[in-house]
Formats: C-alpha cells, structure tokens, sequence
C-alpha cells in the first residue's frame, strides 16, 4: 500500500501523526466515475464513514459533513481523519493540496484563498444545505463544490496532497471561473534575489483584482513565500521546458514571466491574446547559454522591462532592438517589521563591512579579499569583515578561506544567515560591500538600504546606476581591488560620516525600492500591458 503513492505523498505521510477521529460520522458522495476512490477508501484510517448515492437528509443519517467529490480520484490513508478533524475542528469547507499525473509529478499547492473549484472538499452538514438552496441541481457535485467556494463561512485548506489525480492539472484546477486571472512562471522557487523580489508582486496583483498562479519547479525555499502572499503555486521539475504546463498560460488574462531563463515559454506565446509581461533580472553570464532560445522578434502581445539598466543592458548584448522598460523590483520595510534580533558579535566594537551572496566569478568575493589585503594593517585592523554565502566556485571560496586563515581576528565567513539573523546584520553592520562583476539588482544591497546603510558597490551593477556617491553609497570602476581599498579606507576611517548618511540612504530606499513605489511602477505596467 505505502508504496503505492507519490515520491511527496511518501514523505508527507511518513510525518504525519495520527488523529483519532473516529466519534465524527462522514458522508461520501461520488456519483461519477469512482472506481480509484472506492479502492483507496478502504484504506482510510477514518472507518466511521457512509458511501451515498443520495444526498437526501434521510440518505445522509447522522454524518455532520460530506465529502464531495466531482470526479475519480485517490486518496491517502490519511484524508477523512484530516477532513475530519478539520471539520471538528469549526471548518465548514476542508480542501487539500494535490497531485497530478500518473505518478504525481505535477502538484498543486493551494492558498488560503483558493478560489477554484477543486475535484473533492468537505462541507459541513449546514453549507451543504445552503449551497443545494441555490442549486439548479441539488445533487450535482460540480454545481454544489462551486458553490461551496464561494458560500463557505470558514475555510481551512490542508496544506498536505491528500488527493491524487491520474489526468493532468488543468485550468479549472486553479482559477475560479470568474475573475481575473495572473499566471506567473518562475525557473526557480529557491531564496535566490529572483523569486524573492517575485514575491512582491503577488500582493499588487491581487490587489489589482487577479487570482494568482505560480509554476515553478520543486520548492527551494521561497515556495511558502508566495503561498502567504495569496498565490497558488504549481510545482513541476522541469517546468522551464514543458509545454503542457505553459498551455495554462493562454487560459490567463495576463503572464508574468520572471527572468531570461523563461525565453522558450515567451517564444510559444509571442502573438497570443494573451499579454506578457517579461521581465528580466538577469547578468550577462547568463546570455551566452540561452541566447538561441530567445526569440528574434517578439509579438505585440509580450512587453520587457528590467530591474535596472545593467539587466537591461544585458539582453541589449545579445538583441540591441528590443524595447526595455524599467520596473525595479521592491522589498518590505523589514526595519519597521518585528523580528528577532540577533547579536551576530563579528564586530567586536569596530566597523563591520559585510558581503552577501553564493561565491561565484560574477560575484567577486576574490576582488574585495584582494581590497582588503591592499589596506593598510593599521586601517585594517579597526574594522571588522564579515563574508555570507555558499560556495559555488572553489576559487572564490578558497580566496576567502586563505584571507580569514591569514587574519582571523577580524575577517569571517557563515555559510548562511536565517532571514531574521539577516535583518540583524543589516541592522548592525556599518556599510555593505557588493564587488560583483556583473550583477543585475543586488538584493542585499536594497536590504541595508532599508536600514539606512550605505554600500560600496562595482560599476557592474544595477545599483551603480542609482547611487549619489559619497550621498547614498559609493562607487568603484573597472574591477580594480585598488580602487575599491581606497574607499574602504575612507570609510574605516570615518564611520561618523557613513552614519550621518543613513536619511540619504533610506530616501534612495523610499523612492525606488519601496513596497509603494513597485506597487506604483507594477501597477503602471500591467494597466498599459493590458489596456484596464
């Protein structure tokens, strides 16, 4: 039996702890096809069910709530307890996550506010009643489920994939039948600066009036992130090169599609009805191996815009002709949030100059090593330097491993920093150091922003572009280790006058990184996309 289910239904059920449910009595009614589901009832933990071909009061007897069920389906062991103990538990509309395809490689993970018409949810006895009141069919279970939706009082969604359907998801499966509708493709669901400033554009697009779906490819981290902004969220691997999963696109009012890396899906709807928003983050390391992919002429229907002029400058490498347009992404005001604060005591009462992001080339960890070896050591040894980030080329990591062997008093390096350990060292360091070689938008650059810090930044960002030097941050050209020790000295030496610069550096966050301002910018661009 254990084996009968998907890879994440396995590991799902491999936590769950059972709950006694057994005193709360249960209809199922399934009057379509139902074979699949007959045979995984009878594995349910949940005995004290009733399987009815009526949903007369008298069919019913004593059960407090029904499962509705539209179509065949399996369901794990586990499913009526959980409905169950929802329904005990004040809920009058129980649904669940899903899986689809003959072996569950597709799932649906549901927000909150799911609007849709799922294949199976659990009513109460009491909205089971209203919604047969409004029914043309009061024993039609599509009719009655949609219904549900809409009229229930109190909803819980279990975030478990309790269902499995062996047909693939389709567009019912995500969007209500009326209202607006958003599909957003991301190439990654990980913590990544990408799909974290994708998040922020759930909120407005809500507010806007769209329901909004996510396809992404398995959860790396941030796949929560977009559920408790309002999303709902298809995960499939390899979603990037699935034509199957993009056909929902064209069942949209609108596509968000985030990154280059997303060239194979905008190509397929170049000249579709539907509109498209492209928009890129992407450095110029990534042109070369996807350049092929991306469309030589793009259809009325699809717009660009770019974080910044560096993304957009990048696409410009590769086709000069397309038409870019800015929409720099925003980030909440973390500073005014309630977090817990950690005292990261890397600084140990001196300037901390810290760096964040994976140790790629592209990100020039070994630049600002070399920096800080071209300090003087008296200069050096008054500040603190602190590295964050995961190693994804030796050759950076082993720049920064030699230079905290050479001086460990004063130079650290953490793989990782959960998000409010983050907000900390935003909060506590005295100037953030970004020595890409070739970077969009750094988000943590944005982040110290919201803190009031200023940030010692390569030309070869989209931040570059927007700082005052020596008024919000500071400029260094050329990837020169030289020029960057120079003002790394200046600011060791005064820390008073970074301090005395932190309005300037909260005005840069206000006017082009707020949650106001993207919601503004977004907002613009979606109404000009789509005509509203």
């Amino acid at each position: 039996m254990y084996s009968s289910y998907t890879t994440l239904q396995r590991a799902q059920l491999a936590k769950q702890e059972y709950l006694d449910t057994q005193e709360v009595f249960l209809g199922v009614y399934a009057p379509g096809r139902n074979a699949a589901l007959k045979a995984s009832l009878q594995d349910q933990l949940h005995r004290k069910f009733l399987w009815t071909d009526s949903l007369r009061p008298e069919a019913l007897g004593s059960a407090v709530g029904v499962l509705l069920v539209r179509e065949d389906l399996f369901l794990m062991p586990t499913a009526l307890s959980c409905f169950a103990d929802a329904l005990r538990s004040g809920a009058d509309y129980v649904t669940s996550d899903a899986v689809f395809g003959y072996s569950g490689v597709t799932t649906l993970y549901h927000s909150q506010g799911f609007a849709a018409c799922p294949g199976c949810a659990l009513v109460s006895r009491e909205l089971l009643r209203r919604c047969q009141a409004e029914a043309r069919d009061p024993e039609n279970p599509v009719e009655l489920l949609t219904l549900a939706a809409k009229l229930r009082r109190s909803h819980v969604c279990l975030p478990l994939a309790l269902a499995h359907y062996e047909r693939d998801i389709c567009a019912e499966d995500v969007w209500s039948v009326k209202g607006k509708r958003v599909f957003i493709m991301s190439h990654l669901l990980d913590m990544t600066g990408a799909p974290i400033v994708l998040v922020s554009a759930v909120p407005v697009l809500r507010s806007m009036g769209y329901e909004v779906v996510v396809l992404g490819p398995e959860d790396g981290g941030s796949m929560p992130l977009f559920l408790e902004a309002g999303a709902t969220v298809i995960t499939r691997k390899g979603c990037v090169q699935s034509p199957l999963l993009w056909g929902l696109a064209l069942c949209a009012d609108l596509v968000l599609a985030n990154t280059v890396v997303e060239a194979r899906a905008v190509r397929a709807l170049s000249g579709a009805r539907v509109p498209v928003l492209w928009w890129l983050h992407d450095a110029f390391a990534g042109y070369p191996h996807i350049a092929h992919q991306i469309p030589r002429e793009l259809g009325e229907n699809i717009r660009l815009y770019s974080v910044g002029s560096h993304a957009a400058n990048a696409m410009h490498s590769v086709r000069p002709e397309f038409n870019i347009r800015p929409l720099i992404y925003g980030l909440p005001d973390y500073a005014a949030e309630k977090f817990s604060h950690y005292d990261l005591s890397y600084a140990g009462g001196r300037p901390l100059f810290a760096t964040v992001g994976s140790f790629e080339n592209r990100k020039g960890q070994d630049i600002f090593c070399k920096a800080i070896r071209l300090l003087p050591p008296e200069t050096m040894n008054k500040a603190s330097f602190l590295f964050v980030g995961k190693a994804a080329e030796a050759e950076m990591m082993d720049a920064v491993r030699s230079l905290t062997a050479d001086c460990p008093d004063n130079v650290f390096y953490v793989k990782r920093l959960t998000r409010d350990e983050i907000k900390s060292l935003m909060a506590q360091c005295t100037c953030l150091v970004c020595a890409s070689r070739d970077d969009p938008m750094p988000t943590f650059v944005t982040e110290g922003l919201i803190f009031g810090k200023p940030a010692i930044v390569s030309e070869h960002t989209g931040t570059a572009g927007l700082i005052t030097e020596g008024v919000d941050g500071f400029v260094y050209e050329g990837d020169d280790p030289e020029k960057l020790a120079e003002r790394l000295a200046w600011a060791i030496e005064h820390p008073e006058k970074l301090a005395a610069m932190r309005p300037a550096c909260r005005e840069l966050y206000e006017s082009h990184y707020s949650k106001q301002a993207f919601f503004d910018s977004l907002q613009q661009a979606v109404k000009e996309l789509t005509g509203e």
